[in-house]
This record gives C-alpha cells, sequence and structure tokens, in this order.
C-alpha cells in the first residue's frame, strides 16, 4: 500500500476550508436562476452560515438574481438588500458580490477583527454609509497587501499545498487564510 501524503494533506486541507463547497457554488452560480434553485441556496446557507428566516432568504435570493444582471457593487447590494429588508448586510451583501466577483473580498466578522475594522454609526443611515466606506477599506487593504511580499506567500504555499485550487483568484485565496485565523 503507497500512501499519497501529499494528496491527504490537500483533501484534508480543502475540506477543512470547505474549498470544494466554494468551487461547487462558484461553478453554478451563473448557469442557473438562484431565486428558484432551491439546491443552490441550500449550498449557499450552509457555505456561508446565512441563519435568517423564509422571507428574508426570499428577498435574498431575488437581489442575488438581478444583481447577477447588473454592474453589482458593494453599495448597489447592501443598499438594496436595505431598502427591501431594513438590514444593513454588510456581511451577505459581501457575499453575494464575491460570489458574483471573485476578486471582491468577503466581509465576515473573522475578516474584519483580523484587519482591525468596526462598523460604527449610530442611526441606520450612518450604519449603512460607514460600512460602504469599511467595505472601501477591505478592498483597499487587500489591494495593497496582495503586492507584499507576504501575500505572494501566502499564495505560493497555497498553490503549492492545494494545486486543485490554484485557479481561485488571489483575493479568495487570501480569504480563506483570513477565515481560517480565529
Amino acid at each position: 500500500m503507497k500512501i499519497d501524503v501529499n494528496k491527504i494533506i490537500e483533501e484534508r486541507l480543502a475540506g477543512s476550508m470547505g474549498l470544494d463547497r466554494y468551487a461547487d457554488i462558484m461553478s453554478r452560480v451563473n448557469s442557473i436562476n438562484v431565486s428558484r434553485d432551491e439546491d443552490f441556496q441550500r449550498q449557499f446557507n450552509g457555505f456561508y452560515k446565512v441563519r435568517r428566516n423564509a422571507a428574508w432568504r426570499k428577498i435574498y435570493y431575488e437581489v442575488f438574481e438581478t444583481m447577477k444582471a447588473e454592474r453589482a457593487t458593494f453599495a448597489i447590494i447592501i443598499k438594496t438588500l436595505f431598502e427591501k429588508t431594513g438590514n444593513i448586510e454588510a456581511s451577505f451583501s459581501s457575499k453575494m458580490l464575491a460570489t458574483l466577483n471573485p476578486n471582491k473580498p468577503i466581509w465576515d466578522r473573522y475578516v474584519v477583527q483580523n484587519l482591525n475594522l468596526k462598523l460604527t454609526g449610530k442611526s441606520k443611515h450612518e450604519q449603512l454609509e460607514n460600512a460602504i466606506a469599511l467595505y472601501a477599506a477591505i478592498e483597499e487593504w487587500y489591494s495593497e497587501f496582495l503586492s507584499t511580499d507576504d501575500a505572494k506567500k501566502c499564495i505560493a504555499a497555497f498553490d503549492r499545498n492545494l494545486p486543485k485550487y490554484t485557479r481561485l483568484s488571489d483575493v479568495k485565496k487570501v480569504d480563506f487564510f483570513l477565515w481560517s485565523i480565529r
């Protein structure tokens, strides 16, 4: 019996990071109607831990499908979700955007925490505008970081250890590292 250590490490690492689930979401998003495909919704909900009620999810996936036909930006998505739900959905707005454009970063509590950022504002409208500014700061951090030697080392390590996933964007590779730092 031959043990393929590299393959085992790759499969375990990929599994712990959810890379197969992510790759499947990305392979399907543009070929289906996300507002109607319950299998896709279940998969997306599980991967991104969407724990909202059915009415909210219906709105979210309708907006998601609409945004596929537009030049979606974080500001457009978060404002649309705010208008339709009354909630400031920074994290889920970024996850929608990053699914539509894998060169866009994810906003989640670990990324924000690791970048030492915090959403502020007294009113919902202040928080909404601050969320848009904060996402711009996240994008700027990624832009600056990706040009550093540290980023190049992270991406090279990702590619070396996970060769099946080298096609992922550099932003996604960094996302997966930031998600893993808890």
